[in-house]
């Protein structure tokens, strides 16, 4: 019993940290690739679309939440030895730094990493990823190196926009309905102790570093679909979840480095 319990679980670290290294070869491929932008120019238009276009909906809904989760948590945890000012920088500073990249991260490597994993698979199983070989056409500059190129630009605008609904819907809730802080002194708490390097960090860093994570795990495990239907959906299934397991890995390491 408990030999084939570890058996299983050395099994699954192997096949971890063989899909990381693999990943890691992609993702080499994938820079190799680059020098074809031109002549995919179209696919990569296209991605950008996907990423951004239709990611903006879900997006503003998180980020109203989040804005309003945070205000909740800001304010019952605040005292009155504590100036009002301070407490709404503290919430500031957690949505930019913190909550709206990894929770957005995170929700749309449910959506776009299984999505990714899930149209690619099916290609491979169809076999038409042999039918672009076929047509002189490189899988990696075809596939993936446009839904990369998305991951990476378009996702800190999708944080940008994401990080604007959240302070904008902490503000209406704070200083327009409640009067819980006057209004200069919300914007005055924003500007207190700000560096620009902590705005860059929360609003392009770390995203692109995550939407490289999302599209690049979703391709990957796209291109190793196998087995039919079933197998589209396990390929969708894992690249949720290691997209997951490696976004909140980066997002620790990212801060210990760079803050």
């Amino acid at each position: 019993m408990w030999k084939q319990t570890i058996e299983k679980t050395g099994q699954r670290l192997v096949n971890f940290f063989e899909a990381i290294y693999e990943i890691s070869q992609l993702f080499l491929s994938t820079l190799k690739s680059l020098t074809s932008i031109w002549f995919y120019r179209r696919q990569v238009i296209d991605q950008f679309y996907v990423f951004l276009v239709k990611t903006l909906p879900i997006a503003a809904v998180i980020a109203v939440f989040i804005g309003l989760g945070s205000m909740i948590q800001g304010t019952y945890q605040s005292s009155t030895l504590v100036p009002r000012t301070l407490t709404m920088n503290v919430i500031f500073k957690s949505i930019i730094f913190e909550v709206t990249p990894i929770v957005l991260s995170l929700v749309l490597a449910g959506k776009l990493g299984a999505s990714l994993a899930a149209e690619i698979g099916s290609m491979k199983i169809s076999e038409q990823l042999e039918a672009l070989e076929t047509l002189a056409l490189d899988p990696t500059g075809f596939l993936v190196m446009p839904r990369v190129l998305a991951g990476v630009f378009m996702l800190p605008i999708i944080t940008i926009f994401a990080n604007f609904i959240a302070i904008f819907s902490v503000f209406f809730v704070s200083s327009v309905i409640s009067d819980w802080i006057s209004q200069p002194e919300f914007f005055d708490s924003l500007q207190t102790n700000l560096r620009i390097f902590e705005f860059y960090y929360g609003n392009f860093i770390k995203p692109a570093v995550f939407g490289l994570l999302i599209s690049l795990v979703g391709s990957y495990f796209g291109l190793k679909t196998r087995g039919g239907a079933l197998g589209v959906g396990k390929a969708s299934t894992n690249a949720v979840v290691v997209s997951a397991i490696l976004i909140v890995f980066f997002d620790y390491y990212l801060a210990r480095v760079l803050l």
